[in-house]
This record gives structure tokens, C-alpha cells and sequence, in this order.
């Protein structure tokens, strides 16, 4: 049976949920007027709940999720119970991860299929497996990570990428280009260890966890790997040393810098330079200029969006040039400043287990927040994922055909 079709116009859909949940035997009213944070109220039996409805046709993001529980917590139990979030399209793997990880007891999530609402969050039963079920090879995607110069957090950045697609439940590839090989001291498991890894639990219960191989080069053979759908590599600063034939496959390539006077100044070039290196080696890369280090507090507001003007303005000349290439703005995607993240490695010094910097504190952890929310803007960046399949079919339509 196909798909009941669902309306584009948010209040046409509006109305269908509303029916569909008076057939469910609750109270349906409209939020005050004006409001944006929530579509619907709903009551049943002395209990009131926020109603959040999106008809996309992409699926629903991490920061949608956090927004809607933001307004959630503010309201307190005064108001609502709890909410719900309905969507029409589903949601994307890194806001199911993110909702799992903090174990919200005030959020659900629905997912609107032929009319009927299946529970996404939380889930009713243990989710089956996210291995393949045939013999098929998935299709590996290959993510760079480059620096511009020393300090900006490169190899944070790759380890604690390969973090949270490893929370999504993906077996990750960690590959250590940089002749200074720190990614592979930080996943060490002792002096002696040659094969460095890190195992990251579920955050799901009944959910197997997943694992994370730190490589070498010369010990990269993809055949032997082909299992692991993501492979994150920490790239050398001298951009001559990263194998070719490695930089070719790239899928993703992020440049991260600080946003500081000093920084800026420096890096805006060596942002572009490093678009422009990688452009004459890999042609259908989409290419990030990603915040490190970010401080969102309203006492430096004024000042970071002087800095981001002048950051934009800097790289624009050369994005113009490249569509395949972006500017992240923070208001999408950053990492935070947090002092769980600067003080990532300490195990170094006290001899305890390699772990990534996604423990929780008061409840709360930014980092894995932060880079659940970049693996959500990377796989959902539709705008450059469309271009590149208009490229590969022109390139297709275009060639001879073969014998």
C-alpha cells in the first residue's frame, strides 16, 4: 500500500495530525498566538503535552531536537508533561543518537507513516542490528581532516568526529597521516600497544557499540576494511606529505580555525590555500572551513560576529569559485569551548584508559553535542550533495559510451 501523501502547507498537515490524535481519544487546542516553539497542545487524562509537527521532506536535525527540548525544560512540569516531536520524514541518525545519549524522560519522537504514528523515541524495543544483512560492501566514506597551522585542534577534531559516528553505531577507520602520529599516542592502551583502538558503547540499550582502528598508512589496505563504513583521516600540515591516491577518495574535507583576531588573520589564507591544494588532487570533495574553540556567551556576541564577517568575507572571494566548498557558520555547526575538550588526553599524564572527552557533566556534555551536530550538518548537506550528483550525471552524459 502506498504512503498516504502529506500535505506541503504546515497547516493542512496540521489539521490531519490534530484529527488523527482526537481519533486517539485526546483534547487538541491550538498554542497562544504567535507562538513558534510548538504546532499543538494535546490532553488526556490530566496530563498536557507540547505537540512539535514538521512536514519536510529532509529528515528532522540534532538542533531541531535541541530547540524543541530547550522549550521543553524551560516550561517545567507547570505546563506540560512532556513533548512530542512528530515528523513526516523521520529523523537523522545523529539527533536519534544525540536523544539517546542524554536519555531524555520529556521528549518523544514520532515518525508520521500511512497515517499512523510509530514511536522513534523512545523506542519500544530494542532496534535490530545496523549491520548488513548481506554480503554487499557498504559504501565507505572518506573524511579529511586538515590543519591550518599549529593549535587549532585537528586531531581533536578527527578523533572526536570518529567519536560520534562510532555513537551512531558506524565501526570507524581513524588513519594517522601526521608524521607526528599523536592520534595514535592518544589511543594507546599502554607503552607496548602497536594496534591502537577505542571501543564506544551504545548509547542504546540492546544496541552492540562500536569501534574505532587507529591506522597507519602504510597499514591502510581498504579491501581488508571493507566493512567499516567511515574513514577519518588526521592529515600531515605539510599538505605535499598527504598521499595523493588518499586525497583523491576524500568525500569530506574540514579546515578547522580559531576565530580570534590573530587567528583570523592567519588563517584565511591558509584556509583558501588549503581548498586549493586539495582542489588539484579531488574534485567532487566538499570542502568545510569549520569554528574550533568557539565561545557562544552573549559577552563576546558583538565581537565574534565582527570576526565571522571578516572570516566570510576573507574565504568568499574563493568559494565563489568553488560550490562545492562552505563556510560554516556557528549558528549550524561549531565546536564549543569546554574545558572537558582542552583537557582531552590527560590520560597521558595519569596513566588511566584511553577515552574520548563525552562523559557528562552536570547532565550535560558539549562535545558530544557539538560533534553529533557536524556529522548531522555533513551527511544532511543536501545543497552540495545534489551538485555533485548533477556533476557525476553531466560527466555520464557527456562521455562515449564504452564497448
Amino acid at each position: 500500500m502506498a504512503q498516504m501523501a502529506i500535505p506541503s502547507d504546515p497547516e493542512q498537515y496540521a489539521e490531519i495530525v490534530a484529527k488523527m490524535l482526537v481519533r486517539y481519544g485526546y483534547t487538541v487546542s491550538l498554542p497562544p498566538e504567535g507562538s513558534r516553539t510548538h504546532t499543538l497542545e494535546v490532553e488526556k487524562e490530566g496530563r498536557r503535552f507540547a505537540v512539535l509537527l514538521k512536514n519536510h521532506k529532509a529528515k528532522c536535525n540534532l538542533a531541531q531536537i535541541e530547540k524543541f527540548l530547550d522549550f521543553i525544560d524551560a516550561t517545567g512540569s507547570e505546563r506540560f508533561s512532556s513533548g512530542w516531536f512528530i515528523s513526516a520524514s523521520g529523523f537523522s541518525k545523529p539527533a536519534i543518537t544525540h536523544i539517546e545519549s542524554l536519555q531524555s524522560k520529556k521528549l518523544s519522537l514520532w515518525t508520521h507513516i500511512d497515517n499512523k504514528l510509530h514511536r522513534t523515541y523512545p523506542s519500544i524495543e530494542p532496534p535490530a542490528s545496523d549491520t548488513a544483512t548481506s554480503n554487499q560492501p557498504v559504501r565507505q566514506k572518506y573524511f579529511g581532516v586538515f590543519t591550518c597551522k599549529g593549535g587549532v585542534g585537528k586531531t581533536t577534531i578527527a578523533a572526536h568526529l570518529a567519536g560520534a559516528f562510532a555513537l551512531m553505531g558506524y565501526d570507524v577507520v581513524l588513519l594517522d597521516l601526521d608524521p607526528e602520529k599523536n592520534l595514535r599516542k592518544l589511543f594507546m592502551q599502554g607503552a607496548d600497544d602497536e594496534a591502537p583502538s577505542l571501543y564506544v558503547p551504545s548509547q542504546t540499550k540492546g544496541r552492540p557499540g562500536s569501534t574505532i582502528t587507529v591506522l597507519n598508512h602504510d597499514e591502510w589496505e581498504p579491501y581488508q576494511y571493507r566493512d567499516m563504513q567511515i574513514i577519518i583521516c588526521d592529515c600531515s600540515p605539510v599538505l605535499e606529505q598527504n598521499p595523493a591516491a588518499l586525497v583523491e577518495r576524500f568525500d569530506y574535507c574540514i579546515v578547522p580555525t580559531t576565530l580570534t583576531p590573530l587567528g583570523i588573520a592567519k588563517n584565511a589564507d591558509v584556509i583558501t590555500r588549503t581548498f586549493r591544494h586539495i582542489r588539484q588532487i579531488n574534485n567532487h570533495a566538499a570542502l568545510f572551513a569549520l569554528i574550533n574553540g568557539y565561545d557562544p556567551s552573549e559577552a563576546v556576541a558583538k565581537k565574534n560576529e565582527k570576526l565571522l564577517q571578516h572570516l566570510a568575507s576573507h574565504l568568499s572571494a574563493y568559494i565563489r569559485t568553488d560550490p562545492l566548498s562552505r563556510f560554516i557558520h556557528p549558528d549550524d555547526s561549531a565546536i564549543r569551548f569546554s574545558t572537558i575538550l582542552q583537557y582531552w588526553g590527560f590520560h597521558l599524564i595519569d596513566g588511566t584508559k584511553p577515552q574520548l572527552a563525552f562523559s557528562e557533566q552536570r547532565g550535560k556534555n558539549h562535545p558530544r553535542t557539538d560533534f553529533l551536530k557536524l556529522a548531522d550538518y555533513l551527511e544532511d548537506h543536501t545543497a552540495i550533495e545534489e551538485l555533485r550528483r548533477s556533476q557525476e550525471q553531466e560527466k555520464l552524459s557527456v562521455s562515449p559510451a564504452r564497448a
